[in-house]
């Protein structure tokens, strides 16, 4: 059958054929990228740890706002559900002045920031933004 038509016609077909597969190529990859799933938000665990029993911290975490020190037993954490491109700190002070003190934000349960810090300096910070 295909002996019978003209090259032109030969050329014509080859390129339709071609067409339709890159359109189909074309549909499977747009199908393909609508299966991501595009995180809005995430689960942002943070915590202390101090040697001295205690420490002072202030959090900034979406709907979470501790501007003012606040003491708290260590270790201490906390797990917020927050926006993606929220701005997130958390500090740390250790009032005992002696040991280590630190703070570690994870992100979904991985680690994503952590700050260690030996007296005489006594404050951490950890920050980032989340993705």
């Amino acid at each position: 059958m295909l002996k019978n038509l003209s090259d032109r016609s030969k050329a014509v077909l080859q390129l339709a054929v071609l067409s339709v597969v890159l359109i189909m190529a074309f549909v499977g990859l747009d199908y393909l990228s609508s299966l991501k799933t595009v995180r809005t938000t995430s689960m942002v665990r943070f915590e202390v740890e101090a040697s001295g029993g205690f420490a002072s911290i202030t959090l900034r975490a979406g709907k979470v706002n501790m501007t003012e020190p606040t003491n708290v037993s260590v270790p201490w954490s906390q797990t917020v559900k927050i926006k993606s491109g929220t701005t997130v700190f958390l500090t740390a002070s250790n009032p005992s002045v002696t040991g280590e003190i630190t703070c570690r934000i994870f992100l979904d349960r991985e680690a994503w920031k952590t700050e260690t810090i030996s007296s005489p300096k006594n404050g951490v910070a950890c920050a980032g933004i989340i993705p």
